[in-house]
């Protein structure tokens, strides 16, 4: 597949899947591939968050979600407590740019869907 031809939809339904793969129930898709303008070769920023991830390193928890990911895009993710998060926003720009233009997704992690 052409890593640049993946719509913005059909994204957003891959990183809706990914999340129930997981088990997290909030995220924030941003950057250029959720703004529509990226480059073949842009990376899916995407920042999870879930209470589960409070205190814990990111190197830490990267490879186990990382392995969740089923695309050949590359994924730049960021995973954190949504009270960290807000943390971040006072003194991460681009935390603050995530939060105030990104695409906020949730999904039910209860209402499970066959793989596809």
């Amino acid at each position: 597949m052409d890593r640049g031809a993946v719509d913005r939809e059909e994204l957003i339904e891959q990183i809706r899947r990914f999340m129930r793969r997981i088990a997290v129930a909030d995220a924030i898709f941003y950057g250029s591939r959720e703004r529509g303008d990226a480059r073949p070769h842009s990376d899916l920023n995407l920042i999870l968050l879930a209470e589960r991830f409070e205190g814990r390193a990111l190197s830490r928890l990267l490879p186990e979600l990382q392995e969740g990911w089923k695309s050949d895009l590359h994924l730049e993710l960021l995973a954190c407590s949504p009270a960290e998060f807000e943390e971040m926003r006072q003194w991460n720009s681009l935390a603050r740019e995530a939060a105030e233009q990104g695409l906020r997704i949730h999904v039910d992690l209860d209402d499970q869907e066959p793989e596809g």
